[in-house]
């Protein structure tokens, strides 16, 4: 039995199926996604998609090479169609589930030109983060963040024509006066001028540029350990973690994903690197492996948080072999991505109307700095408990005891679970 006949029984449908274009194609692509262990509802909503997808494309004895932009456009098309060839009227996720399918049936077949855009002095660049992986042992976000900063110096220069080895100070400080006009924040122009100078010394031992560039570039006082609130008030927290249905597997997942980052002020990528050994149940210990600064950090778990784990562990997380402790509810079950914890979080701060600077996994991580500082938490104690301390792993857990942390951490969640 073909896939096909496995998913469609109306004779009507199979046939419409079997008689479309590419039938070979389609049925390696639907044979691959069920070996996936994807279910039955998942199998039979892509193979009706596609049909609309290969004649949305202007596919029809062969398959050809499309660009991002292509796929966009055919897409955008497909979600404002209402002609006889569509059984529903356009929703709200028409786009988002037709590009879905759309980039795993090209990606499949080889047919989706996903080329990164060459940046200027590409090949610098490149050596740069190479540099900054191998000798500084920087996290791989760390590193987008700072070839980010310097490649939009890079950017400007070549707008403006300035060969790489004519750069000056003066060219830097009409740089950043620039961005800090358009309304760069002060955080961001510290961190945007400390990734030149970085660079900068990198390209002076290359020869790329003159020497001593680096010792002139601008520097820009924040204060030490400045916990300005960006976040929202426990109250809100509170609001938020009392709308979520914990009868909804993925509700149950964002709740224990939420007391995570706003109890122990944990970041997205620290949620995401989380393995299911790294929550000692019987001891109530939680692990955590900070990635942007390599430290590792032993959190004594509070009651409600442990009861909040052990839910979503038995009754929401999928059975798998993955070893994450956050995993997607669909095969092949993999650990979360960055953009599903935000947009998950964000979700929140939309549906219960929460005011905050910021609204995304970072504002629950200063939401935690902010309630400890309320509860009289000294700046070291906080900025220790956030591993923000820039000491080595045994250093910064013998800092405190377990009786010092506990105190930090175990404070009540009463009303919220």
């Amino acid at each position: 039995m073909s896939v096909f006949e496995w998913l469609f029984k109306a004779r009507a449908a199979l046939h419409r199926q079997t008689n479309a274009p590419l039938y070979n194609e389609r049925l390696a692509f639907l044979t691959h996604m069920k070996e996936r262990d994807r279910k039955y509802n998942t199998l039979h909503a892509m193979a009706t998609h596609l049909l609309h997808i290969n004649r949305t494309l202007g596919f029809s004895n062969e398959m050809r090479v499309l660009t991002m932009e292509e796929l966009r456009g055919a897409g955008r098309a497909w979600a404002q169609y209402t002609g006889p060839l569509r059984r529903r009227v356009p929703g709200r996720w028409s786009y988002e589930v037709y590009m879905r399918i759309a980039r795993g049936w090209l990606r499949f077949h080889r047919c989706l030109d996903e080329r990164r855009k060459t940046r200027v002095f590409e090949h610098k660049m490149q050596d740069f983060e190479k540099t900054l992986h191998s000798r500084w042992g920087l996290a791989t976000s760390t590193i987008e963040v700072r070839s980010k900063h310097v490649s939009g110096f890079l950017q400007w220069i070549s707008k403006h024509n300035v060969a790489m080895r004519s750069v000056s100070v003066g060219h830097v400080e009409r740089y950043l006066d620039g961005q800090k006009a358009k309304g760069w924040a002060l955080p961001t122009l510290a961190m945007t001028a400390y990734s030149l100078q970085k660079f900068f010394l990198h390209a002076e031992n290359r020869g790329w540029v003159r020497r001593g560039l680096s010792f002139g570039v601008p520097t820009y006082a924040i204060p030490r350990h400045a916990f300005v609130s960006k976040g929202p008030s426990w109250k809100d927290v509170q609001r938020m973690i009392a709308s979520l249905d914990d009868r909804k597997p993925v509700e149950v997942r964002d709740h224990a994903m939420l007391l995570l980052m706003a109890v122990y002020g944990l970041r997205a990528g620290d949620v995401i690197a989380l393995n299911l050994t790294d929550i000692d149940f019987a001891e109530r210990i939680l692990t955590v492996q900070r990635r942007k600064n390599i430290v590792t950090q032993r959190f004594p778990l509070n009651r409600d948080t442990v009861r909040t784990l052990r839910r979503y562990v038995n009754s929401a997380r999928p059975v798998s072999e993955c070893p994450a402790f956050f995993t997607t509810f669909v095969a092949p079950y993999e650990p979360l991505r960055h953009g599903t914890v935000y947009m998950r979080i964000r979700q929140l701060f939309i549906k219960n109307g929460v005011i905050s600077v910021r609204r995304g996994p970072h504002a629950l991580r200063h939401a935690c700095a902010d309630r400890l500082m309320k509860r009289g938490r000294c700046v070291s104690e906080i900025a220790a408990f956030l591993g923000h301390a820039d000491t080595n792993t045994v250093r910064e857990y013998a800092r405190f005891d377990h009786k010092a942390l506990r105190k930090i951490a175990d404070f009540s969640l009463a009303g919220l679970l």
